[in-house]
């Protein structure tokens, strides 16, 4: 009987963390608004978030922390701004946004001078 009620015990402990594995991510942003263009597969890294206070800005850049210099994808972070990183190599640069550059660019509605 006391096995019985242990393994009981172990089950109910170990349930909860399997069945969070299954939950999405509620840290993560919508689909809409990841800077990866639609159609392309999710496995390609994208940029989660930055920061750019004092001499030393860091950003999450697929799936781990980046610095200024640092390696990623055959190239280096040779920028990182508010909303965006650079990253440069042989094959060129590349600017990875924080949000769709197609959001980004949309025209701010004008405001009639103030009198």
């Amino acid at each position: 009987m006391a096995a019985r009620m242990m393994l009981f015990a172990v089950a109910a402990l170990l349930a909860p963390p399997l069945a969070a594995a299954s939950l999405p991510d509620p840290t993560a942003l919508p689909k809409s608004l990841s800077s990866a263009p639609a159609g392309t597969a999710p496995e390609e890294a994208s940029l989660a978030w930055v920061r750019v206070d004092g001499r030393h800005p860091i950003a999450w850049y697929g799936g781990t922390t980046v610095k200024l210099g640092d390696q990623v994808e055959g190239g280096r972070v040779t920028a990182i701004r508010e909303d965006h990183i650079v990253i440069s190599g042989t094959g060129g640069r590349r600017v990875v946004y924080l949000l769709d550059h197609s959001i980004r660019t949309q025209s701010r509605v004008q405001r009639p001078p103030a009198q």
